[in-house]
């Protein structure tokens, strides 16, 4: 669900992506909530660290207030699934569309934020980026492959 955000003065059209990602204006971001300890967050946005505090439903990002409209929803997991998704990541597509180019292979070794292929959706080129360091397992689809949303597209074992 689209959301409305308001923040330092510029609006912003923000929607929360099933596969962990959020998009910001039409960019896909990758996220992560590192620690969560008296509503106190470490979250990293494309390997950008923000410490974000919750306070009476509102935000306070790197000690400054931010008025959001949108309440907090985060969801931290634990347990042996938890354990698991942090060896074996899976690659999701964002949006539904078509593989025009992949650009890694099974068993190469990827970096944090290399692009592994590109998927196209009403005529725009949509860069998938590997979300952590590790060796590519498996490819699920090929060039010209149609993909619906939330499909899987690589498993990276992590480093």
């Amino acid at each position: 669900m689209k959301k409305k955000v308001m923040y330092r003065g510029r609006e912003y059209i923000v929607e929360a992506l099933s596969n962990g990602r959020i998009s910001i204006d039409g960019e896909i971001y990758s996220t992560e909530v590192v620690h969560g300890v008296n509503n106190v967050y470490k979250v990293i946005v494309d390997r950008q660290p923000f410490t974000v505090e919750v306070r009476d439903g509102e935000f306070v990002i790197d000690g400054e207030e931010a008025k959001i409209e949108v309440k907090p929803h985060i969801n931290i997991e634990v347990g042996d699934e938890f354990l698991e998704q942090e060896k074996n990541k899976k690659i999701t597509a964002p949006i539904p569309g078509k593989i025009v180019q992949i650009l890694v292979k099974e068993n190469d070794s990827v970096l944090i934020n290399q692009e592994l292929m590109i998927l196209e959706a009403m005529k725009m080129r949509n860069r998938i980026f590997s979300p952590v360091d590790g060796v590519v397992s498996k490819i699920y689809v090929t060039v010209d492959t149609a993909v619906k949303q939330d499909q899987n597209l690589v498993d990276i074992e992590v480093k």
